[in-house]
């Protein structure tokens, strides 16, 4: 699987936007936002070609990209705000990003609900002028790379410091993702961080929730449009504190194991699919109707 997440402002701020193969056209009619938006990348899988106009027409950027943090694309051969199409391809990478050895993603909401925002290297500030929303709005988290600090106040001042140093769950020794359902039961205040980052300490919570690589649905076919994290069993996307994906589901990512999907909230009334590892730009070609489901579980 191919995988590289767009961010519309330097350093991996702003909005973002998960590009899961070829993406032929960054000013599709669905999902146009990061047409000529794109200043910084982080790529999970693959390497990567990029192209100043759509359909990879124009004199392609002259870089490929591979696994990595790239905080500044224009350090990277790549024009600022200029980028319409991508695709994973099989050449070799001719520059290296820096090392993607820390991911953690921050929820708005308990239990991972909510709007999300990936953070890979110390956030000094969630109070920036260029992204903003999630000073003082983390409610829960999931740990996907590195040990963790967080802090009341921006500039991580060790004085602002939250007692705990959270990091992902450990089985049989391999690290695998970890969740936080509602900071507060770790010591963390709801409502209240202003900067984290990666710290050489180990973790002083043990054995945290046990998360999935997980799902992720998209609004439009194509991987187009809004997306959605989920991370365990989430038994009602009409959920009052996330209800945007509920029968809007038209494509979807599956990341880890095998996942059920459901029409009704509540795992009801049987499942319509069952999904492994893999990428799905259509769901009604796996037998789930279009805009319809409500719940989605892992199997066990």
């Amino acid at each position: 699987m191919a995988h590289i997440i767009l961010f519309e402002n330097i350093n991996f701020h702003g909005a973002h936007k998960h590009v899961l193969g070829q993406e032929p056209n960054l000013n599709a009619a669905d999902d146009n936002f990061f047409n000529d938006r794109v200043s910084s990348m982080a790529i999970l899988e693959g390497n990567w070609a990029f192209y100043p106009d759509y359909n990879f027409r124009g004199t392609p950027y002259p870089v490929i990209l591979g696994p990595g943090l790239y905080s500044n694309v224009v350090n990277f051969h790549i024009k600022n705000d200029d980028m319409t199409s991508l695709l994973p391809v099989t050449t070799p990478p001719t520059m290296k990003g820096s090392p993607l050895d820390n991911h953690i993603i921050l929820f708005e909401n308990a239990s991972y609900h909510g709007a999300h925002k990936h953070v890979f290297t110390a956030e000094p500030n969630l109070n920036a002028s260029d992204d903003n929303f999630f000073n003082d709005r983390v409610s829960s988290l999931a740990i996907f790379q590195g040990d963790w600090a967080f802090y009341r106040d921006a500039g991580l001042a060790p004085a602002t410091k939250y007692p705990p140093v959270l990091g992902p769950s450990m089985t049989n020794d391999v690290r695998r993702p970890g969740g936080y359902p509602f900071v507060p039961n770790v010591g963390i205040k709801n409502d209240d961080m202003s900067s984290l980052q990666p710290v050489s300490a180990q973790a002083t919570v043990r054995n945290p929730e046990l998360l999935q690589e997980g799902v992720i649905l998209f609004e439009n076919a194509n991987f187009h449009g809004a997306h959605k994290h989920v991370l365990h069993g989430e038994p009602n996307l009409n959920a009052a504190d996330d209800n945007f994906f509920n029968d809007k589901v038209s494509s979807l990512a599956v990341f880890s194991g095998q996942w059920q999907f459901f029409s009704d909230a509540g795992f009801k009334p049987r499942p319509e699919a069952t999904l492994s590892k893999g990428i799905y730009p259509s769901v009604t070609a796996v037998g789930i109707k279009n805009d319809d489901m409500s719940s989605l579980q892992p199997l066990l």
